[in-house]
């Protein structure tokens, strides 16, 4: 017996070691401050996460030594880091955001101009089940937004099964590829999501921004932190529903397959991605909507 219990603890030795969990904490390399809301993703891999409010992430998930992370977040340097073990510190390099010269100062009298305009049609929705995305719409210059150049507010349908679910938007220069490339600002746009089916709008226009001449993209990132964690429960019993029905709220109204944007983008596996490039599965329906009011 005692031969047994003896060989019944080395299997779950070395099944524990075959299974560790990799962790670690997000820090400012400047000031050693944990960094929050951090986008972390195993690199070409289907498997990523989101930094909590004290900087800290986990994964518990076999076999990613001697893979790579990548972490995205606003205001540092893109950072790729091997897996060495299963504790890590990953300290970002602040990064500097050439911001825009204002060379137009705002009228007194405001003018407002709404481009993408939502509606009532909430048919389509894109949502998160533990996966960190980010999704962009590209917003194209025209020579009609001149007279109101500067950007005011941005507006989306977000639906949600949690009251005031987080997340976040950023603005996002056009890289040289035509991918979404550095962001436009050096602060985070953060928002709260309402229970249920809801318009939120975001006020945009205390930064001063100006609409670039080559356009930008709007993106919604996911954060999947604990606070926005869901799991479905039987309406008819109360049990839950198990892990296949949990989501990270909100999800967000998107365009459908008839009236796509022609140049939607999600950052999957940490890289972007077109999403006209992926028919036939789910992130083909990832381009979101956002409404766009210009003013002068």
């Amino acid at each position: 017996m005692k031969h047994v219990f003896a060989l019944l603890l080395m299997v779950l030795f070395f099944a524990g070691t075959g299974f560790s969990q990799v962790k670690g904490t997000v820090t400012d390399k400047a000031t050693g401050k944990p960094v929050a809301f951090a986008n972390i993703w195993v690199e070409d891999e289907n498997l990523g996460t989101t930094s909590s409010e004290k900087g800290e992430f986990g994964f518990a998930s076999a076999e990613l030594q001697g893979k790579t992370l990548v972490i995205s977040c606003l205001g540092y340097e893109r950072t790729r880091l091997p897996i060495s073990g299963g504790n890590l510190t990953i300290a970002l390099v602040p990064s500097a955001v050439a911001l825009n010269e204002v060379t137009v100062k705002k009228s007194t009298k405001r003018t407002k101009l709404v481009i993408n305009k939502l509606d009532d049609n909430t048919e389509y929705s894109f949502g998160s089940n533990g996966t960190p995305w980010i999704v962009a719409q590209y917003i194209p210059y025209k020579t009609g937004y001149a007279a109101t150049p500067f950007l005011d507010q941005i507006s989306i349908v977000t639906l949600s099964n949690l009251k005031n679910a987080s997340f976040k938007l950023r603005l996002l220069r056009v890289g040289e590829d035509g991918a979404p490339g550095s962001d436009l600002l050096s602060t985070p746009l953060m928002g709260l999501a309402p229970k249920g089916i809801k318009t939120v709008t975001l006020d945009v226009s205390q930064h001063d921004l100006q609409m670039p001449a080559k356009g930008f993209f709007i993106a919604f990132e996911w954060l999947v932190i604990k606070k926005n964690r869901y799991e479905a429960v039987d309406p008819e019993t109360g049990a839950k529903e198990g892990p296949a029905r949990i989501s990270y709220e909100p999800s967000i109204r998107c365009y459908g397959p008839d009236q796509r944007s022609p140049n939607g983008w999600i950052y999957h596996q940490g890289k972007w991605v077109s999403t006209s490039q992926r028919e036939g599965d789910a992130i083909s329906f990832a381009t979101p909507q956002f409404q766009l009011t210009l003013s002068n």
